[in-house]
């Protein structure tokens, strides 16, 4: 579900102490964006948003780590992990309020919706980066995004191999990681493989199925997290 957009910075007085965020659904975004506590994000996002508001992406992500369907942010205690003024919760309200203005979130009165990935600089936002920066995007944004592809696997992996083990079925599972906006490769791979080890076709259980990345040096000085 995406927030209603609504007025650009409104007058504080009116906001609550807290709000709830949650994902921004978008599939064709999760399945080709980067991870948000990535280093990509790091190195060449923080040049377009500051760095307030990837502290923020990097908070928002923690918040789905423990909080998968959503979670209630206390403005205060936000602005403070920010290292903002936390009065009314203006600074952490003003770091959110600058990512729906390169929609990496969605506003209402009190209820965000905030991307769980966010896309490669497009072509515009590039070229306003240092010639350095420029030259070694290319290299890392691959890399970046092949990260999120393997996390993506080993999350549905281990979630596959829960749901298999209590007996649901390749489709229930295959509906459920679908509902995870787990990329369509890797939710039919996870889902056929867990149940497969599951009826004891694979001697080897302790690993969740990952699709390993080709790039995997790459990846590794990329992935941040």
């Amino acid at each position: 579900m995406v927030a209603v957009s609504g007025e650009h910075e409104p007058g504080f007085d009116r906001w609550p102490p807290s709000v709830w965020v949650e994902p921004w659904s978008d599939p064709r975004i999760e399945a080709a964006g980067v991870p948000l506590r990535s280093g990509y994000v790091e190195k060449y996002w923080t040049s377009v948003l500051g760095p307030t508001q990837v502290l923020m992406l990097r908070l928002v992500a923690e918040g789905f780590d423990k909080h998968p369907d959503g979670f209630e942010m206390r403005l205060a205690d936000a602005c403070v992990q920010l290292g903002v003024s936390p009065h009314r919760g203006k600074g952490a309200l003003r770091a959110l309020y600058r990512l729906e203005r390169y929609r990496l979130a969605s506003a209402g009165h009190a209820l965000w919706a905030v991307r769980r990935s966010v896309p490669v600089l497009s072509r515009q936002q590039l070229i306003r980066l240092p010639h350095e920066l420029r030259v070694a995007h290319s290299r890392d944004a691959r890399a970046a995004v092949a990260v999120w592809d393997e996390q993506a696997a080993d999350r549905a992996g281990r979630v596959a191999l829960a749901m298999a083990s209590k007996g649901q079925s390749r489709e229930e599972i295959a509906r459920r990681l679908e509902l995870m906006r787990v990329p369509p490769t890797a939710c039919a791979e996870a889902s056929k493989m867990a149940v497969e080890a599951m009826a004891g076709s694979l001697p080897e259980l302790d690993q969740p199925p990952v699709q390993r990345a080709a790039e995997a040096p790459a990846m590794a000085g990329m992935a941040g997290i």
